[in-house]
């Protein structure tokens, strides 16, 4: 089950591209889109715990990438869309996603990661959280059709006005909302942070699946999610919210910076150091400029030093693994150019130790290799 998903991430989930019917400017995927709503997500429940809220940030960032899944098997239906067959006939569509995800949990996984995954689709009682996650989805819906809407102001049209009326509804129902909408910084930072879905991964090289900085957050952080379950369940003790949020916010600077290549770095001596305090002064000025003190305070961490100590060392994992599967699937469509970093990303990886590494090799790996998971028909589960 796991290979599948990763797999599916790294070849569906890179290929369906949002607005696909409509004219645009600029390709979003559906990870790109996931990435974007964490982000929102995990900003507007800042928001409510400053005055109103405690939330639940693990049940959060659990139930977007999970509720994600469905899409990598019926395909990302739009919003729109959505729209017009909730108001015809929901119970429907219900089943329709609720036969995605029971496939998804049918295949062979560990029983305590499906029973997890299960627990957190079924559980609604996290009501704010919920709420959060409806109108993270919205305002990343209204980034991408406002900029498409600029050059194609005609065919967006409709989209964005009922995009906009659902925004202005949802001022009532979460405070978050009104605050984010009100606040003209609050609204550049979380641009800012959309910028990752423009910066390319592995931008020096041929890719068939091109795969964006914010799309590889979202792999990292399942990632990560899983390394964490299979080391807690061997007696490890590591706080999963604490690692997903290391996983989400790790390359953000790449954002603002992007990634000089280390024979760069090290070409002349006292060029890291003078980089090192260039991101600082850059990620001030076009990031934490526009939110709170206490906000920063609590981000720095997870974007400057997000693999410092051995909590840190299983998110590095999580990153260099991602690495190596989306090599894998390169080479496994053909890239020539990719064969000989896999070779080095492998070897790498070889020299680790721990459960969950033990098991991607063994489990992971080598399904994707496997024929099969890539056409799913539901008629037939």
């Amino acid at each position: 089950m796991i290979g599948m998903i990763l797999k599916n991430m790294l070849t569906r989930g890179l290929s369906m591209k949002r607005w696909n019917n409509y004219p645009r400017i600029e390709d979003m995927c559906l990870l790109d889109n996931v990435g974007y709503t964490l982000h929102i997500a995990e900003f507007l429940a800042y928001l409510e715990e400053q005055k109103w809220h405690s939330i639940n940030r693990e049940f959060l960032i659990k139930r977007i990438i999970f509720g994600s899944l469905k899409n990598l098997i019926l395909s990302d239906i739009n919003s729109g869309t959505k729209t017009y067959i909730l108001k015809n006939n929901p119970e429907i569509f219900s089943a329709l996603e609720k036969k995605a995800l029971n496939y998804v949990l049918s295949l062979p996984a560990p029983e305590y990661i499906k029973n997890d995954i299960q627990s957190i689709m079924e559980n609604d009682t996290f009501q704010k959280e919920l709420l959060i996650i409806q109108w993270a989805k919205r305002v990343a819906g209204w980034k991408e059709s406002e900029v498409n809407a600029k050059i194609f102001t005609e065919i967006y049209e409709i989209p964005v006005r009922e995009i906009k009326k659902s925004l202005d509804e949802s001022t009532q129902k979460l405070e978050s909302m009104k605050q984010l909408l009100e606040n003209e910084n609050y609204l550049k930072y979380l641009s800012h942070i959309r910028r990752l879905s423009h910066c390319m991964r592995w931008n020096q090289q041929n890719r068939i699946f091109p795969i964006s900085v914010m799309s590889h957050l979202v792999l990292i952080t399942f990632l990560t999610y899983v390394l964490v379950m299979i080391e807690n369940k061997n007696e490890k003790k590591y706080d999963m919210t604490e690692m997903l949020l290391r996983a989400m916010y790790h390359d953000i600077p790449e954002a603002i910076t992007w990634d000089i290549i280390t024979p760069t770095k090290k070409a002349v001596p006292g060029f890291v150091e003078l980089l090192e305090k260039v991101e600082i002064d850059m990620m001030n000025d076009y990031l934490f400029h526009y939110i709170p003190q206490d906000y920063k305070t609590k981000l720095f961490p997870y974007m400057l030093h997000p693999f410092q100590g051995t909590e840190g060392k299983i998110v590095k994992n999580a990153d260099i693994l991602s690495a190596l599967l989306e090599a894998k699937v390169e080479v496994n469509h053909g890239s020539e150019n990719f064969k000989e970093i896999y070779r080095t990303i492998k070897k790498k990886v070889n020299t680790f130790d721990g459960k969950s590494i033990e098991y991607v090799l063994k489990h992971i790996l080598d399904s994707f290799d496997e024929h099969g998971g890539e056409d799913i028909y539901l008629e037939k589960f």
